[in-house]
């Protein structure tokens, strides 16, 4: 400071004398107060002593009261007096006095939710505070952990179907809490569930299925079915009762199905008609068709991921049934009694049984024919807790499809030997799984996983025919298979660091095997040697490496995001593909229990389906992405509103989404699975791009005697192709314009339950000449003095087949003996007999040579009855 600066400082202080008062917490202050307000009190030292006060009143509350006395002490020790019984600390900014709420100290609690009678973990039990009002949901392993203010009183546990317990919550107790709740009573209280109302939920587009929403559906043929429940949900359907799901215009093979985190392949038996996993064996099913999490990825249209049961780890329990179509039989129980347990579960099915008898009483197979076709699976699951923090699972899976036809009709008359044919056809999963949990501290959890899962298809074929010279027997043998197989390992962390956000983050890295096509031909009496028709040998391996990262993050009380990033990079044949998939989850809650939600999701899928037909069959190949043909990517943005009302007994949402696709494949006309070009499969498809879009709305009883749901999908699919229909834009083939659901399950007594449900879906378009005319110069290829019939198209799909619909009724009767609960079932699939279409074919009549469209109806009208116990 300058000399000058320094003489007009002095003459001011000297002309304008200020009382300035330097405090500091030493200063000594007296001070007589009764029922004043805390604003009163700071006003009076500030007057007094010269100490300015700051505060918010929004943050601190200065109106409560306050009666104090004392004489000559510290203003620190004051202050204390003063402010602590109020939650309020006090700094000094400055010369200022600042006044801020009182810092809580925080605990984090955190352990498992359980099954009181099993000990089996519960997946999405609730976990909530009373006072505070924050809560959390439990993992996929029943693991829960959450964040509170030191001083909460008691935690309130919820789950479905359970009874809710308030427990006190020991603020001296820093181990794992191990909950235990006890199950209901015995009415149903749900039909489809989520973990919490859907208003609570950031995720949209997702639906759950426990194993009690299962075992309340009618049955087709007896048998509980997980796949066949979904397709009721809006948004998801099969077109002819059975193949595969077909969600949001999407197909088939743009599902991912996990069983326990592995992947499946073919998820059904029976051509499409039963689920590959026995339903008594599933503990719950999730379902997204849109919205997808950072931790998901491989697929286009939906997740449906499947938990099995982890085996009761206190008593041995198990069920068996038999009905009129195949048998299961589960047991489980502890190993070691609160340490290890076990699941086992078999089917088998037994058509060949009901069918054989018949065909030998005809004759129709020969003296030493023989007819074979059945499906079976079994499951096995074990899993051991090492300590409060660790534990691991084992689980294997495997099912199979067999179908045998020999055909000895036909003898050699010379020699009697036989001539004929033999015919099998044969496809499965093998899976298998280790799974490894631990818990590093209360906020952070891991799951640490291996998986292998294999699909394999073959067909056999065998022919004996006469030669020539009519007294010897010549033999022809094809056969065919197909393989693909992933080897996987799998990190996956839950992090909790603070009450307002949820971190899930993760590592894959996955080894594919694809074996597309391996065929050969063999004609005993043919001069050449044997050909491999088929790439004999043809093997493709990939590998992919995945990393993803989410946030379920509380903005506010009242507005939460769900941000993520799931990044990949798939290599094949010297070809690296990289992609970034960002997904984002949106929900402001508004007034009256609604809630508005938005999404928008990237997804990214390296394998693709090639199929001969519009079905879903078992001959359908996987192939991976090639240099020609990119892995197809989609964009899917939703939006909707979601109430629950009347204390959590209805459910309300409405979602409208638009979904575009690219690099989709179409392959052309004169292409099949079993076409000798199969190694050069991307030349001969076709790359497009498609759209689909449309609403759902749904209405949901969850309480009560009667549960049940109304669903409605409105819905486009289309797609283009370069090369296809003059490359204008066309309906697709999963295109259905109107799904309508209703599914209603009542409980009569106590040893009585109905159930019914009704569906609707839209015909599917196809494909119609507009014209046909002979050939002359193209004679038929089964009568060559027959010219053959030459149609002409002019757009693709331009048929739209009749709309499929049907009812199914079943009813249950239960009762409980002393060692068992025993039950008889009686369902009838598709009640009047509806003859809904499966495939569409031309025909030609005979005689007038005059055209017609024919129609295969499968799965008519099927009473069941199937018997089954508990003990």
């Amino acid at each position: 400071m300058s000399l000058a600066a320094k003489l007009l400082t002095g003459m001011l202080i000297f002309c304008f004398p200020l009382k300035v008062f330097a405090w500091n917490w030493q200063t000594k202050i007296t001070l007589a107060v009764k029922d004043q307000t805390l604003e009163q009190v700071c006003a009076l030292i500030e007057k007094e002593y010269g100490i300015p006060f700051s505060y918010s009143a929004g943050l601190v509350n200065v109106s409560e009261k306050v009666t104090i006395t004392v004489r000559n002490e510290r203003l620190k020790t004051v202050l204390e007096k003063i402010f602590t019984p109020f939650d309020i600390r006090f700094t000094r900014i400055g010369d200022q006095l600042v006044l801020l709420p009182q810092k809580k100290q925080k605990i984090t609690l955190s352990g498992f939710v359980r099954d009181a009678v099993s000990n089996e973990n519960l997946i999405g039990a609730t976990v909530f505070d009373p006072l505070t009002k924050q809560g959390t949901t439990t993992n996929a392993y029943g693991f829960f952990s959450i964040t509170l203010p030191a001083d909460t009183v008691s935690l309130l546990f919820s789950y479905i179907g359970y009874t809710t317990r308030l427990l006190t919550v020991d603020k001296k107790f820093n181990d794992l809490l191990q909950v235990h709740l006890k199950p209901a009573g015995s009415l149903k209280e749900v039909v489809v569930s989520s973990e919490s109302p859907l208003q609570e939920q950031t995720q949209m587009s997702k639906m759950t299925l426990s194993n009690t929403d299962l075992k309340g559906m009618p049955r087709l043929l007896g048998e509980i079915d997980v796949l066949r429940t979904l397709q009721s949900l809006p948004g998801v359907s099969s077109g002819s009762g059975a193949g595969g799901l077909y969600v949001r215009g999407g197909s088939p093979d743009q599902n991912l199905v996990l069983i326990d985190g592995s992947p499946v392949f073919n998820s059904s038996h029976f051509f499409g008609v039963f689920s590959l996993i026995n339903a008594n064996v599933v503990k719950t099913t999730d379902l997204y068709k849109g919205a997808f999490p950072a931790r998901f990825g491989g697929r286009l249209s939906s997740i449906i991921d499947i938990a099995t049961k982890e085996g009761n780890m206190k008593a041995f329990h198990g069920d068996a049934s038999i009905g009129l179509i195949s048998t299961n039989v589960n047991v489980e129980g502890p190993i070691i009694k609160n340490k290890t347990s076990f699941v086992l579960s078999a089917r088998r099915s037994y058509p060949d049984l009901l069918i054989k008898p018949a065909l030998v009483q005809e004759d129709a197979l020969g003296t030493d024919g023989d007819f074979q076709a059945y499906f079976y699976d079994f499951n096995l699951k074990v899993n051991h807790i090492f300590s409060p923090r660790d534990r691991i699972f084992l689980s294997i899976y495997k099912g199979e499809d067999y179908l045998l036809i020999e055909d000895r009709s036909e003898k050699n008359k010379v020699n009697d030997s036989n001539l004929g044919t033999r015919f099998e056809l044969g496809w499965g999963n093998t899976i298998s799984a280790v799974r490894w949990n631990h818990i590093y501290h209360p906020g952070l959890f891991s799951n640490v996983t291996f998986n292998y899962s294999q699909y394999e298809f073959f067909t056999r074929y065998q022919h004996n025919y006469l030669l020539p010279d009519s007294v010897n027997t010549s033999e022809i043998n094809g056969r065919y298979n197909s393989q693909m197989a992933n080897a996987a390992l799998r990190i996956d962390f839950d992090y909790r660091p603070m009450p307002s956000h949820t971190i899930k983050f993760g590592a894959v890295g996955t080894m594919h095997y694809f074996k597309p096509g391996n065929s050969s031909y063999v004609d005993k009496e043919s001069p050449v040697k044997p050909l491999d028709t088929l790439n004999r040998g043809m093997r493709i391996t990939g590998t992919e490496v995945v990393l993803y990262a989410e946030d379920e993050w509380r903005v506010r009380s009242n507005f939460f995001a769900n941000i993520g990033l799931h990044t990949s990079l798939f290599t094949v044949e010297g070809r690296y593909y990289w992609s970034l998939q960002p997904r984002l989850g949106l929900r402001y809650l508004l007034p009256a229990n609604w809630a508005l939600k938005a999404a928008y999701t990237l997804m990214n899928q390296n394998i693709h389906l090639l199929s001969g037909t519009t079905l879903s069959l078992p001959t359908d190949i996987w192939v991976p992405s090639t240099q020609r043909v990119a892995p197809m990517t989609s964009q899917q943005i939703t939006a909707g509103i979601a109430k629950s009302f009347d204390e959590l007994k209805y459910e309300f949402s409405l979602e409208g989404y638009y979904k575009s696709m690219y690099n989709m494949i179409e392959s052309n006309d004169n292409f099949g699975i079993f076409n000798k070009d199969l190694g050069r499969w991307d030349q001969n498809v076709t790359v497009g791009k498609g759209w689909s879009y449309g609403a759902e709305v749904m209405l949901q009883k969850k309480k009560g005697a009667t549960t049940g749901w109304i669903g409605y999908t409105l819905s486009w699919s289309d797609r283009r192709f370069e090369g296809v229909n003059n490359g204008r834009l066309f309906p697709y083939k999963y295109d259905q314009r109107h799904n309508i659901d209703v599914v209603l399950v009542h409980q009569l007594s106590k040893h009585w339950e109905v159930s019914a449900s009704w569906h609707f879906n839209s015909g599917s378009p196809f494909t119609l000449p507009v014209s046909s005319y002979e050939g002359i110069d193209h004679p038929s290829p089964w009568d060559p003095a027959q010219p053959s019939t030459i149609d002409r198209y002019t757009e693709r799909n331009n048929f739209r087949g009749i709309a499929a619909h049907r009812l199914d009724v079943g009813i249950t009767y239960s009762k409980q003996k002393k060692y068992w609960l025993k039950s008889w079932n009686f369902s009838v699939y598709n009640a009047y007999n509806r003859k809904n279409p499966y495939i569409y074919a031309l025909g030609a009549d005979p005689g007038t040579k005059e055209r017609y469209l024919g129609q295969l109806s499968i799965l008519p009208i099927l009473p069941s009855i199937t018997y089954a116990i508990k003990f």
